[in-house]
């Protein structure tokens, strides 16, 4: 055991000796002096700097009189300028000031209540719903009548009538009473039961949703309070832009509590 620990030892002692040698000997073979190099160059640099000097110091010196010359010329004529007076701006400010006070005067008078006005002409619109509605059942119904070219249709009796409608569109307070229309429980077909409730007062009723729910034949709070599963499916189906905001936005509970308040038409059972 000895015996190996000592080789080691031998080996390891070798190995050192023989890495020294080699790093002596790449020192050695690589090494350069730089003292050398930067002597040269300091000494390249103090000469270049000296003939620098030696050069500049024997041009010859700048003739700046002419310059001076030209900037007394300069300052002489910039001085015998002579500047306009500043224009009187007193009458102007006058003027303006002037203006600003009938500006000031001027009274703008308050813009018309046309409240009434509106009102009457949503009551005439919704009156002539339905007489409108006729007219183009009717028109559709003339137009889709086939008549042979060898036989002379008599239109008289059809003139007639339309005469008489247009009558009644001409004179909207001769409109009928309203009606209940057909597959419906509590559609009009136009507001006879006092003036039309103000239906956007429904949370998720617009002005263009109003006139689209006056146009399918509701305009009172109670017909919607009154609504039964089916009445709502049936509307539904006619607000082909609005499907599913009856339900979502629960028309039937807001209409039942608005029905109950001073403002709102009452339904024709309870009217005195």
């Amino acid at each position: 055991m000895g015996f190996l620990l000592a080789k080691i030892l031998v080996l390891m002692a070798v190995a050192a000796a023989s890495g020294g040698l080699f790093a002596y000997w790449w020192f050695r073979r690589h090494y350069e002096d730089v003292t050398l190099e930067h002597t040269r160059a300091r000494a390249e640099w103090d000469a270049w700097r000296r003939g620098f000097e030696e050069r500049l110091a024997a041009r010859p010196p700048v003739d700046l009189q002419p310059l001076g010359a030209r900037i007394d010329m300069v300052r002489e004529a910039v001085t015998g300028i002579e500047m306009p007076a500043p224009p009187d701006l007193a009458p102007v400010h006058a003027r303006i000031e002037e203006l600003a006070k009938r500006v000031g005067e001027i009274r703008i008078p308050a813009a018309a209540d046309l409240g009434p006005t509106g009102e009457r002409l949503m009551a005439i619109e919704h009156a002539l719903f339905p007489l409108q509605s006729r007219l183009d059942g009717l028109e559709g119904a003339v137009r889709a009548l086939h008549i042979p070219q060898s036989q002379e249709a008599d239109l008289a009796p059809v003139l007639s009538h339309l005469a008489a409608l247009q009558a009644r569109l001409e004179n909207p307070g001769a409109a009928s009473a309203p009606a209940v229309r057909q597959g419906s429980k509590n559609l009009l077909t136009h507001p006879g039961h006092g003036k039309p409730d103000d239906l956007t007062r429904i949370k998720g009723v617009e002005k263009v949703l109003e006139r689209t729910l006056h146009k399918v034949g509701v305009f009172y709070f109670w017909q919607i309070a009154e609504w039964s599963p089916e009445d709502v499916r049936h509307v539904d189906e006619q607000l082909t832009s609005f499907h599913g905001r009856i339900e979502r936005d629960h028309w039937i509970d807001q209409a039942s509590e608005l029905v109950t308040q001073s403002t709102a038409a009452q339904p024709p059972t309870t009217e005195h």
